[in-house]
């Protein structure tokens, strides 16, 4: 045990004899070792400790008038030390830790500001500790070097949580009320209950208002769970810019998916943009149906086609289900965009009848409700096929979570989704590019190909070219017949369908009966065959108005946006300065490192560097540590609370709904009694069970497990 007290007059030149011995010798405390400061005396001992192979913590500490006078560390060996050494017990009571678990010890594991750093741009990056420890320990050069474990790591990422608790809410709202005042172009609304809890939240920046311009006739919206540690819904507002990518158009979070909730989101999606989609894609949630036909009065409501195909399983009977038949000839009915409502309802009525569907309700609803999601309704629509479910939800939604956590607070839910955002328009940013330089390679020689490569981006001129391709090999005249100031070819294409083609004299255009310029947006191929055949050059400009143009030579589909956008700022000054500091310092160390001897020297030139544009007080750990924080959510703790983040949302499907809780033995079979029997495949008994859980199947599996000698268990 050691002990430390303040110095006595007179033991001066003894204690720095004993304390120059101890350092040359034995590298180990001695009774009468003097030091200049508490912190030098607790800093030797932390060495010495490391060096034997024990921890330290304090144990007891004695002052007066503020000023500490006497300290005790109990150390897992029971030792201590303070100004002097007033007493040394070298008598531990366990072994020393070997060489090789000395790194695990927590006297050597110590987060300083790099580790701090790097954690939480990780943090940033959505990368958890496991990885996060990985990457650093690479960095550092091996586990010893380190400094810490997983566990110091996520320990330091569950400090950035506690940072925003209780204060999550406010500092986002904070936050959007900062970017209000930069730019008016910039809008959120918000709503709270009783209790100054958030219930509803919407924001849109600039970008995201004139990517609505631009490219919002049609809009998907769709419903997201967990995203955020209070199971609000994220409701984003997305669409298909010019490169056929989701691009986000505004983004909101509600606590209910009633009709109101839905309703004022829409109501400020509309005040905010100025004008209404032509189109919305849903999924077939009452609450959003009821809330579009209140809100939306203009726009024309179409349901997700995924969301109701992915219920065929659990609604039609067994035996469908394992009928291929069945199957093409259904998904050739609902999902093709070639038929005509007459031809549809015809097909439907047809399947019905055949496969005894009659006296299934879900299947009556799903043709009452037809002009919601058949797209057989949707093929005189504009653009009407683009967008047939939310699947331009689902990869974005799914884009998302890639950044969203389901425990993350709603200071952090919103930091990721600015990121995902940042990377979002970084890819779009990175496709004008790829537009810009590259140059397509052609597939025929037609001169309406070359000029298509220069007027579509990359991504819709390949479809484009599959178009000019088939037309150019596969299609042929049927029949032909010739008028005064129209032409009408019938063509057969490689797929064995027939279609009517008109040229019209008058005002050279060119219409088909597939439809596929009104509903895609781009030229099919049995008008590219007249192309050819006529000696059409360049694509009239008529055809050339798409959305799909490239992006200089894209037109708004609702009017040029003219709000100013967020300008340059000073922050991003310093992070453009902070990363050249970045570069220089690891390019000098990659040059260095080879040479201990100019590394050396590198690292002191930092060091004194640094010292000298020091100014005042060094930066306390712990202020240093906040303000790392701070930048890491870009946002500040607020003095003030007014708006309290929400209480956990129940929602459907939600853990703890009690939907979800356990049955007991009674009202299990009060429940089995209501149900209808089903015929077992396995006993071909009627019953509540199915071949999976069949006791006759079971009782047969046990007895050929005893008859072979298993364990029945």
């Amino acid at each position: 045990m050691v002990m430390l007290g303040a110095a006595p007059p007179g033991k001066e030149l003894e204690a720095a004899l004993l304390s120059r011995v101890s350092h040359a010798v034995f590298g180990q405390p001695v009774v009468g070792q003097k030091f200049q400061s508490l912190d030098s005396a607790i800093a030797f001992y932390d060495i010495y400790a490391r060096a034997v192979g024990f921890d330290t913590r304090k144990q007891a500490m004695r002052k007066v008038d503020d000023v500490t006078t006497w300290y005790k560390l109990f150390f897992s060996e029971d030792c201590s030390s303070g100004y002097i050494i007033q007493e040394f017990n070298e008598i531990h009571n366990h072994h020393m830790v070997e060489t090789e678990q000395q790194k695990f010890m927590s006297s050597n594991r110590k987060l300083d500001d790099v580790h701090h750093k790097f954690i939480l741009d990780c943090s940033r990056a959505n990368i958890g500790p496991t990885l996060t420890f990985k990457v650093l320990k690479e960095i550092l050069g091996g586990f010893d070097l380190a400094g810490c474990t997983v566990g110091d790591i996520r320990n330091a990422s569950r400090d950035i949580k506690a940072y925003a608790q209780g204060v999550d809410v406010q500092m986002v709202l904070d936050d959007m009320a900062r970017k209000k005042e930069m730019s008016e172009a910039f809008t959120y609304h918000y709503e709270v209950n009783e209790f100054d809890q958030l219930v509803v939240l919407f924001w849109c920046d600039g970008v995201m208002k004139r990517n609505y311009h631009m490219f919002g006739d049609i809009v998907s919206f769709d419903s997201t769970y967990n995203t955020n540690r209070y199971c609000m819904i994220f409701t984003p507002f997305t669409g298909k810019d010019n490169h056929g990518s989701p691009v986000t158009f505004a983004a909101g979070l509600v606590c209910s998916e009633k009709t109101g909730a839905f309703a004022w989101l829409f109501r400020h999606f509309i005040d905010c943009m100025g004008v209404a989609p032509r189109m919305i894609v849903t999924d077939h949630d009452l609450g959003m149906r009821s809330a579009i036909e209140e809100v939306l009065v203009g726009t024309r409501h179409r349901w997700c086609k995924w969301h109701i195909m992915h219920k065929l399983a659990v609604k039609v009977p067994n035996r469908l289900l394992r009928d291929d038949d069945f199957k093409k000839e259904f998904n050739a009915c609902v999902w093709s965009d070639l038929l005509e409502p007459e031809e549809f309802e015809e097909e439907w009525n047809r399947l019905v009848e055949h496969h005894q569907l009659e006296d299934i309700d879900w299947f009556n609803t799903l043709y009452a409700y037809r002009r919601y999601w058949i797209p057989a309704y949707f093929r005189d629509f504009p653009m009407g096929s683009m967008i047939r479910t939310t699947s331009i939800s689902e990869p974005e939604n799914s884009f998302y979570k890639n950044y969203l956590k389901p425990r993350a607070n709603i200071a952090e839910f919103y930091l990721s989704f600015n990121h995902a955002i940042e990377f979002q328009r970084n890819s779009r940013t990175a496709l004008d590019y790829h537009d810009a330089t590259s140059i397509p390679i052609l597939a025929t020689t037609l001169p309406f190909e070359k000029h298509a490569s220069t007027l579509f981006t990359d991504s819709m001129f390949r479809k484009i070219q599959e178009e000019i391709v088939e037309g150019n090999d596969r299609c042929r005249v049927l029949s032909f017949m010739s008028g005064e100031t129209a032409d009408t070819y019938k063509l057969g294409d490689s797929k064995r369908n027939a279609y009517f083609v008109r040229h019209d004299k008058t005002d050279d255009s060119y219409s088909c009966e597939c439809k596929l310029f009104s509903r895609h947006g781009y030229l099919c191929s049995h008008i590219f065959f007249l192309f050819r055949n006529n000696e059409v050059k360049k694509i009239p400009e008529k055809y050339c108005e798409s959305r799909w143009m490239k992006t200089p030579l894209a037109k708004a589909v609702h009017g040029e946006f003219q709000e100013r956008l967020l300008t340059h700022s000073s922050a991003d000054d310093r992070q453009t300065v902070s990363k050249k500091a970045i570069s220089m310092f690891y390019g000098f160390l990659r040059q260095f490192e080879t040479d201990i001897g100019a590394l050396r020297a590198f690292v002191a030139g930092v060091e004194e560097l640094g010292n000298s544009l020091q100014t005042g007080n060094p930066v306390t750990s712990v202020a240093e540590k906040r303000r790392m924080v701070e930048e890491f959510y870009g946002m500040a703790r607020p003095e003030t609370v007014a708006v309290h983040p929400p209480d956990v949302v129940k929602m459907k499907g939600h853990a703890s709904s009690s939907a979800s809780r356990l049955i007991s033995k009674r009202d299990k079979a009060i429940k089995d009694a209501t149900r209808p029997l089903r015929r077992c495949k396995g006993c071909d008994e009627m019953g509540h069970h199915d071949s999976r859980n069949c006791p006759v199947l079971k009782e047969m599996r046990m007895e050929k497990d005893a008859g072979k000698g298993k364990n029945p268990a």
